[in-house]
């Protein structure tokens, strides 16, 4: 990526999903878009746009995702800089079973399948405090 391009997030909405959902994740995406990349990207403000099956640049609905509502929730930012990744990693610290083991919690707390890599990027994020509730 470089200067002024839009990076972009997006996430399947079946109509089920909280206001306390939806927030977390108006939360953790420009998170996972900045930090999905190296190096790490400045970001300016986020926009949100709700787009339907169907619609332009829209992918086929996953066989998973079914409900009253399904929709894509997209999100934007522009790429403003760049800055260096920290060396440090909480996850280097972590057992193989203990990420296996705060990787199914965060998607338990998610409600829903997430990848490995973002459920890595959020347990980064919280280090310490997640694996402190959920491993002891």
């Amino acid at each position: 990526m470089k200067i002024g391009d839009l990076a972009e997030c997006a996430i399947w909405l079946e109509g089920t999903e909280t206001d306390a959902m939806l927030k977390q994740w108006a939360t953790d995406c420009p998170f996972m878009m900045a930090n999905t990349h190296e190096p790490k990207l400045k970001l300016g403000p986020v926009d949100f746009e709700i787009k339907r099956p169907g619609q332009d640049r829209v992918p086929p609905v996953p066989d998973h995702v079914k409900g009253p509502d399904v929709r894509l929730l997209v999100a934007t930012a522009e790429v403003l800089g760049f800055e260096q990744v920290r060396k440090e990693s909480f996850l280097s610290e972590l057992s193989e079973a203990d990420l296996v083991r705060l990787r199914a919690s965060t998607r338990k707390a998610h409600g829903r399948q997430l990848p490995d890599n973002v459920c890595d990027q959020i347990i980064e994020r919280l280090g310490p405090v997640a694996a402190g509730v959920v491993l002891h």
